[in-house]
């Protein structure tokens, strides 16, 4: 971790080397050198957001600028409500050498990536056919079909999977809202009956679990209305129920991101008869593309986060 006076220091969930991080940084720095701000950003992956603490603790002892400033920390939104969104005042998290912890606008940043039919449809319709007399040796990639891909066709995909996949979300989504209450718990288990119980069910499975007397809440003050919040916030009942209802912007950005985009890679080699093609390789060349463009959601979320902060 390289240290700086002048550094401000931006946080981020991931391993080192990761695809992201020179995302991040190409994108910050246009963003500041745009804005004209005069401050040097030192982006750092720290792994999980549970690192976020003793990372800012650095940022605090060696950069000036984080005396009057908060080291700030992106994390994945995940299922939480805005519950927990709520934030301590910049002076009292300065004080405590806490960060300020901002949160992506969708799910995780893979999310963003769903929102690039377009410019996925034109990289599959550019990879050559195998032909006869075509050459594997010399094509890292290929594909088998003519079929051209389009922008629809992908999101077609992606929104046959969120129907199937809603249930598994639904666990997702109780099982996170669970674990970031708790602060000592065994692993919660899901129910063998958990497919077959009506929403009534699951609530009170839902507070047995949440307020078990052996357990230790984690949130101060207690969420007693968290399941209500997380059934309001996302229409589960509904979807559940018709899963032709489901709202296919709000799934893009709630639902799982990594999940669903490896649904999407799996479409794209099964229909347009790809191979070879390495999936990173394919996130990294997507990053590229979207830490220039500055239309693109990701950036623009970006951009509005860390111009609120630096205001």
């Amino acid at each position: 971790m390289q240290v700086s006076k002048q550094a401000f220091y931006i946080l981020v969930e991931g391993e080192d080397n990761s695809p992201e991080l020179a995302f991040f940084k190409r994108a910050i720095r246009k963003i500041i050198t745009e804005k004209g701000l005069s401050i040097i950003p030192n982006v750092i992956e720290v792994g999980s957001s549970s690192a976020f603490i003793p990372y800012a603790g650095l940022g605090y002892r060696y950069s000036t600028i984080h005396q009057s400033i908060p080291v700030l920390a992106i994390a994945d939104s995940d299922y939480r409500t805005q519950f927990h969104f709520q934030s301590e005042a910049n002076h009292k998290l300065i004080s405590a050498k806490k960060p300020k912890i901002r949160y992506w606008k969708r799910h995780e940043w893979e999310n963003y990536l769903l929102e690039e039919t377009d410019y996925l449809a034109t990289w599959i319709n550019q990879i050559p056919v195998k032909k006869e007399t075509f050459n594997t040796t010399r094509a890292k990639c290929y594909r088998k079909f003519e079929k051209l891909a389009s922008p629809i066709r992908l999101d077609n995909c992606l929104e046959q999977y969120f129907q199937k996949s809603l249930k598994a979300e639904y666990w997702e989504c109780l099982k996170f809202n669970l674990a970031i209450q708790i602060k000592k718990y065994p692993s919660i288990e899901k129910p063998a009956d958990f497919d077959h119980k009506t929403i009534n069910q699951v609530r009170e499975w839902f507070l047995n679990e949440a307020f078990k007397s052996e357990r230790v809440i984690k949130l101060k003050p207690k969420s007693l209305h968290l399941f209500d919040d997380i059934m309001t916030e996302i229409p589960w009942e509904t979807w559940l129920n018709q899963p032709y209802l489901i709202q296919f912007e709000q799934a893009k950005q709630r639902f799982r991101g990594k999940e669903a985009f490896n649904q999407l890679c799996q479409c794209i080699q099964d229909e347009f008869g790809v191979h070879n093609f390495g999936k990173e390789l394919l996130i990294q060349e997507m990053l590229g593309n979207l830490a220039t463009n500055t239309s693109s959601t990701i950036f623009m979320d970006l951009q509005n986060l860390l111009t609120e902060e630096l205001a």
